[in-house]
């Protein structure tokens, strides 16, 4: 899987091999700073709650800066596999998950409501983002609601029912002459 670049802005934005715990987002969306790093699934314990194993880390890419409305913004891309449970045959599976995401750095609800549609919201209550807790959130919305293995890989293998294997399962209904006897001729 190959991560999806960033672009590269020309003032001289950092580059940072690691990630930290936390940021002030719209100091570093003034600075034009870049992160790029991996974290832990085990320390994500609302994520883990829904996997099989915690092992593996996210690779995540996360670039501030301020757009030319001067609304600061927050872009980055995560890669990661998930190991769920199929709900079909109750074996795990491997889930990939690659995501982008623009998200417009506001300090209230009023704020955010203001946005430019192509932005989804980022609240920052203070002056911190602990980037765990948001790279958690894009984790758990990228879950899909029922895991399941695609149909080939899955070892349940499901009964598919023609329209004429159903119309030849039909049993004569036993009321039928009844129902003859019911119409006026």
């Amino acid at each position: 899987m190959t991560p999806i670049p960033l672009p590269a802005y020309n003032r001289g934005a950092m580059q940072r091999e690691h990630l930290p715990l936390t940021i002030d987002p719209f100091r570093s969306a003034g600075r034009e700073l870049s992160y790029g790093g991996a974290l832990p699934i085990r320390a994500m314990e609302r994520l883990t709650t829904s996997l099989v194993s915690h092992e593996g880390d996210v690779k995540v890419q996360l670039q501030l800066a301020v757009d030319a409305q001067g609304i600061p913004y927050l872009k980055g891309n995560l890669e990661v596999c998930l190991n769920l449970q199929c709900q079909r045959c109750l074996e795990s599976y491997g889930h990939e998950v690659s995501s982008e995401f623009l998200l417009g750095i506001v300090r209230s609800t009023e704020e955010s409501e203001r946005l430019p549609k192509h932005y989804d919201p980022l609240v920052i209550e203070g002056e911190t983002l602990i980037i765990s807790d948001m790279i958690e959130e894009e984790l758990i919305i990228s879950l899909p609601v029922v895991p399941m293995h695609l149909p080939s890989d899955c070892s349940v293998k499901l009964d598919v029912f023609s329209a004429e294997s159903v119309e030849s399962d039909k049993k004569e209904n036993p009321f039928q002459v009844i129902e003859s006897l019911r119409v006026i001729k």
